[in-house]
C-alpha cells in the first residue's frame, strides 16, 4: 500500500444516515449535481464493493470517516475523509450496522426557508467492511492513519 498511488477526497459535506430500509445506508452528501455525477462517475463506479473498507475513527466527540479502497481500473487507491461531530443519527447507524450497509450519493440542496432537501441518486455501493474504532487503532492502518494525520494537520506535510 505504501508505494500505490493514493488520491485524497474530501470535497464533500459530509454523512447522511437513511436507518428504515433492510440494510442501512450511508448517504455521502455533495452540494453541486455535477459534483455527484463526476464522484460517481470518475471514482466511486470503479471500486470494487467487496475492498472497500469504511472506518469510523472515533474521538470524545467527534468521529473521522475514512472510506478507501484500491481501484485496479484507476491504478489509484481512492481515500475520502472528513472530520464530523458525533450525532445521534451516527450513533443510531453504529447500533443497526450488521455486516452490511449500503453506500449512496445525495445532492444537498439549501433552500431559502432554512429547510433543506436530499435529492438521493440511485448509484449504490455494498459496504461489508465497516469498522468502529479508536485512535490508537487507527495507527495500525497505514490509509487511516494517514488520514487521520492529514485531518489533523491539513496544511502540513505528511511525515
Amino acid at each position: 500500500m505504501v508505494d500505490s498511488k493514493i488520491d485524497w477526497f474530501d470535497d464533500f459535506l459530509g454523512l447522511g444516515y437513511h436507518l428504515y430500509d433492510v440494510r442501512p445506508v450511508l448517504l455521502l452528501l455533495i452540494d453541486q449535481r455535477k459534483k455527484v455525477a463526476n464522484t460517481w462517475n470518475k471514482i466511486l463506479k470503479y471500486l470494487p464493493d467487496d475492498e472497500i473498507k469504511v472506518r469510523f475513527v472515533e474521538t470524545d466527540s467527534k468521529y473521522n470517516f475514512v472510506l478507501y479502497c484500491e481501484s485496479r481500473i484507476l491504478q489509484s487507491t481512492w481515500v475520502f475523509y472528513k472530520s464530523l461531530n458525533l450525532s445521534e443519527h451516527y450513533r443510531q447507524f453504529k447500533e443497526d450496522y450488521d455486516g452490511a450497509a449500503i453506500l449512496k450519493l445525495a445532492l444537498y440542496i439549501k433552500k431559502k426557508d432554512k429547510e433543506n432537501e436530499l435529492e438521493i441518486f440511485k448509484y449504490q455501493k455494498r459496504l461489508t467492511n465497516v469498522k468502529f474504532i479508536k485512535e490508537e487503532e487507527a495507527l495500525q492502518d497505514f490509509v487511516v492513519a494517514r488520514s487521520l494525520q492529514k485531518l489533523h494537520n491539513p496544511n502540513g506535510q505528511l511525515g
